[in-house]
C-alpha cells in the first residue's frame, strides 16, 4: 500500500549544525536556474563596447546606472518571499516582468536579448534553461490588476474569521455567519437579508448556485437544513437531517461537482456523504480522530481531501470513498491546484512553510520552510485563472504592530503581486465562483471587494478555450470522415 508521510519530517536535517548559524528560511526548488550572458571589452576606438551574440551596444551609461540596471535584470539575490513588504510590488515591472514581457514582444522564447554589466568578459553563449522556472502550472498576470472597488463596514468579521462560515454563490449571492444569524448580501443591488437560524456552525452554496446547505443545532442535536433558492429574495427549507447527538456539530460542508453529493464533516471526525436532494446517507469515513475542518474535491473529481484540528491531511478517491493516503503536519491548511488535480499546495501555519505535493507520485517536488516565528501563514488559494498561488500572512513591523497581507506567487521564489492596506491589513476571506473577485477582510471590521482579474479577459480566454475545442473536434471528425 501507500507509505504515511510526514509534512514535518526533513530529509536533510542535521542536528550538529548551529542553529544560530542558520538563515531564517529554507527552500527547496526542482529547477536550476542559469544565467546566460557574457560580455567582452573593445576599447580599440577609446570606447567600450559590450557584445552579446552578434549585437553590440555601446556603453553610454554610467557606473552606478550599470548596477541599476543589473540589479533588475540581472542575477537577483536569493531573497525571503514571505518578507518582500511593498517595494517589491513598486518594482514589478523591471523585477518581474521585464525579461518576460520582452522576450514575448520580440518573439525570442526564452532567451535574452541583451543585459547591461559593468563587468567586461568574452563573447557570450546562449544557453536554454534545462527546464521551466516554476514549481508548479502557472500562467501569471502581464501586471498586478488587483484593486479595492468596494468597501463595507462589517463588526465582528474578523474575530476570527472561520472560513466555513462563509460562501459566494454562482449567482452572485454572499452568505455569512457570525453568530445566530445569518446573512445573505447581494453585491449586485446591495441588498441584505438576515435571517435568525439556532445556532449555526457551517455552510455552502451548491455548485450550481439552487441550493444552500446550512449545519446548525436542534437543542443538542447537529442538523444539517437544505434550503432552496426560488428568487433572490425568498428561500425554501426543502429538508432536513438529523444526526447523532454524538457527532458533535456539523464543523464543515462540501457539495461534489456535479451537485449530486453532499459531504458533512463533524466535531468528532466523522465524515458523512449523502445523496441529493433527499439527503440519504451513503456512506460514512471515520479516519479522523479530531475535528474535521475542511474538505475539498480535487477539481478533475479524482480525489478528495480532508483535514481536521490535529494537522493531519488525508486523500481519498473521490468515487470509492477509499483512504489513498496520509500527510501529518501540525496547523494545517491547503488547496487543490486548479488545473492539473494533482498537485496539493500544503501549508503549515508556523513555522511559516508551504509544500507542494503531487499526489501520483506520492512526493513533494516543492518547498519552502522558515525556522523562526515571524511570519504566520493564516490560509493559501489558488487562482483558478492564472494559476497563481495566494498566501496570506500575518507578520510584525518594527514598531511590532500585526501586518496583514496578500502575497501573489507565480514560483517559490518569484512574488508578482502585493494585496495590502496600510491601516487596515488584508485578511483574505473567499473567491467568487468564476475567480474574478475576491473578498478579504480588515481589522478594523471592514469587508472590501477587490478585482484581481478583469472579466473581459476571462471571457476571451473562454472563448479562446472553446474554439480550440471546436477546432479539435472538427479535426477528429475530418480524420474519421478520411479513415
Amino acid at each position: 500500500m501507500f507509505v504515511e508521510m510526514s509534512v514535518c519530517d526533513s530529509p536533510n536535517k542535521n542536528s550538529k549544525l548551529d542553529k544560530k548559524s542558520l538563515t531564517p528560511f529554507k527552500k527547496v526548488r526542482r529547477k536550476n536556474w542559469k544565467q546566460e550572458a557574457a560580455y567582452k571589452s573593445d576599447t580599440s576606438k577609446g570606447q567600450e563596447v559590450s557584445y552579446v551574440g552578434e549585437r553590440f551596444i555601446p556603453n553610454r551609461f554610467e557606473r552606478e546606472n550599470i548596477e541599476f540596471n543589473l540589479k533588475y535584470i540581472g542575477k537577483r539575490k536569493e531573497r525571503d518571499i514571505l518578507e518582500t513588504g511593498v517595494t517589491l510590488t513598486a518594482s514589478y515591472w523591471r523585477q518581474s516582468g521585464f525579461i518576460s514581457n520582452m522576450n514575448r514582444t520580440f518573439g525570442i522564447g526564452e532567451r535574452r536579448l541583451f543585459q547591461f554589466s559593468s563587468k567586461q568578459g568574452t563573447r557570450s553563449r546562449v544557453v536554454d534553461n534545462d527546464s521551466a522556472d516554476s514549481d508548479w502550472p502557472c500562467n501569471p498576470r502581464a501586471r498586478p490588476y488587483a484593486i479595492q472597488n468596494a468597501t463595507h463596514e462589517m463588526p465582528g468579521i474578523c474575530s476570527p474569521v472561520d472560513y466555513n462560515m462563509m460562501d459566494w454563490s454562482s449567482g452572485g449571492m454572499v452568505a455569512m455567519s457570525s453568530g445566530q444569524d445569518v446573512m445573505l448580501w447581494r453585491n449586485l443591488d446591495e441588498s441584505t437579508m438576515v435571517f435568525s437560524v439556532e445556532s449555526p456552525t457551517s455552510l455552502k452554496y451548491s455548485p450550481d448556485g439552487k441550493h444552500l446547505a446550512i449545519g446548525c443545532m436542534d437543542r443538542n442535536y447537529p442538523v444539517l437544513d437544505l434550503w432552496e433558492v426560488r428568487s433572490p429574495t425568498e428561500f425554501l427549507v426543502s429538508y432536513r437531517k438529523l444526526f447523532f447527538k454524538s457527532m458533535g456539530y456539523i464543523s464543515c460542508i462540501e457539495w461534489s461537482h456535479d451537485g449530486k453529493e453532499v459531504i458533512c464533516g463533524t466535531q468528532c471526525g466523522v465524515i458523512i456523504v449523502l445523496a441529493m436532494p433527499t439527503l440519504n446517507t451513503l456512506i460514512q469515513l471515520r479516519e479522523h480522530r479530531h475535528t474535521v475542518k475542511k474538505m475539498k474535491f480535487a477539481p478533475t473529481n479524482k480525489y478528495f481531501a480532508s483535514s481536521d484540528t490535529d494537522g493531519k491531511i488525508f486523500i481519498f478517491d473521490a468515487v470509492l470513498k477509499v483512504r489513498l493516503l496520509k500527510l501529518d503536519g501540525r496547523s494545517i491548511v491547503f488547496d487543490w491546484h486548479p488545473w492539473t488535480g494533482e498537485d496539493l499546495a500544503v501549508a503549515e501555519r508556523s513555522p511559516a512553510s508551504i509544500f507542494i505535493f503531487n499526489i501520483p507520485r506520492r512526493q513533494f517536488v516543492a518547498s519552502y520552510r522558515r525556522r523562526d516565528d515571524r511570519i504566520v501563514i493564516k490560509t493559501l488559494t489558488f487562482s483558478k485563472i492564472t494559476g497563481e498561488l495566494l498566501v496570506n500572512v500575518i507578520r510584525r513591523d518594527d514598531a511590532d504592530l500585526a501586518v496583514c497581507e496578500i502575497l501573489v506567487l507565480a514560483s517559490l521564489n518569484r512574488v508578482v503581486d502585493l494585496m495590502s492596506h496600510q491601516d487596515r491589513g488584508t485578511l483574505f476571506l473567499m473567491w467568487n465562483p468564476d475567480g474574478t473577485k475576491i473578498a478579504t477582510g480588515g481589522l478594523d471590521d471592514t469587508f472590501s471587494l477587490w478585482n484581481f482579474f478583469p472579466s473581459h479577459k476571462r471571457e476571451a480566454i473562454l472563448r479562446k478555450q472553446e474554439q480550440k475545442a471546436k477546432d479539435k473536434c472538427s479535426s477528429l471528425s475530418l480524420y474519421k470522415g478520411i479513415r
